[in-house]
């Protein structure tokens, strides 16, 4: 195997650390293993990749039923019909149902260079970061758990 064909290193836990840092408070869709998405503020992490979402809505496709339903009443073969969504408040989503995250960024959030896109699960393994309350200070804590406030569990 030559030398262009090895995959890049692993991250360091303090690159690992500044990623998640710049995710902060910033809107995450995260897509889970029953094809649920769910879209909220990053509040933390720990090192099981749990991650705790605030003022999350929870948004659900069509069940199979109601889709072949919407087709025989169209008598289309295909017909385009609504996600179902509800809001959630502060939402644990358990690492080991996550299957996409994806960071929401507007362009004129980015910086030069710094574009982010869909986050590798092997970067929250290991690293925990937390908001304060006052937002303008950001600080890292490792081993944060779920302990803040009342949330929903999936």
């Amino acid at each position: 195997m030559s030398t262009d064909q090895l995959p890049p290193p692993p991250p360091t836990k303090a690159e690992s650390t500044a990623y998640l840092q710049s995710l902060l408070n910033k809107n995450l869709r995260i897509t889970t293993t029953d094809s649920r998405m769910f879209w909220g503020g990053f509040k933390c992490t720990d090192s099981e990749s749990n991650i705790i979402l605030k003022h999350t809505y929870e948004y659900r496709h069509p069940s199979l039923q109601r889709q072949a339903e919407e087709i025989a009443a169209s008598g289309a073969n295909t017909v385009k019909m609504d996600m179902t969504s509800r809001y959630l408040g502060l939402v644990v989503v358990p690492g080991r149902h996550i299957v996409k995250i994806e960071a929401e960024e507007f362009v004129s959030q980015m910086r030069k260079g710094t574009a982010l896109g869909s986050v590798r699960l092997g970067a929250l393994a290991g690293v925990a970061a937390s908001s304060s309350t006052n937002s303008s200070s950001r600080s890292s804590i490792v081993g944060v758990g779920a302990g803040e406030g009342s949330g929903g569990v999936i």
